[in-house]
């Protein structure tokens, strides 16, 4: 079991000392460059970077707001348990008297 997770710590050294190397030799800027075929005409590479980063946050905040409707529906849930069928949710914590 401990071999494929060698292998993995390894993969995982492999890739950052890569991106390391890449930010050494031409800074951090260069790991935000579109790759090839992308990167044609030069002018537009600003473009296709800031469209990038633009779709991240974007798709960021879908994941945010999935998240907020999760969090409404489970309290929402809660609260009808509660107040509806009268279930009483109590939690004790590990090693605490009961």
């Amino acid at each position: 079991m401990a071999n494929w997770v060698e292998d993995l710590k390894a993969q995982l050294w492999s890739v950052a000392e890569a991106f390391g190397a890449e930010a050494r030799q031409h800074g951090l800027l260069a790991l935000l460059r579109p790759v090839a075929p992308f990167n044609r005409p030069g002018f537009l590479v600003p473009l296709v970077t800031i469209g990038a980063l633009v779709t991240f946050l974007m798709l960021s905040g879908v994941a945010v707001t999935a998240l907020g409707a999760l969090l409404t529906a489970m309290f929402a849930l809660y609260v009808l348990m509660v107040q509806v069928f009268g279930v009483s949710v109590e939690v004790h914590p590990f090693g605490g008297p009961r």
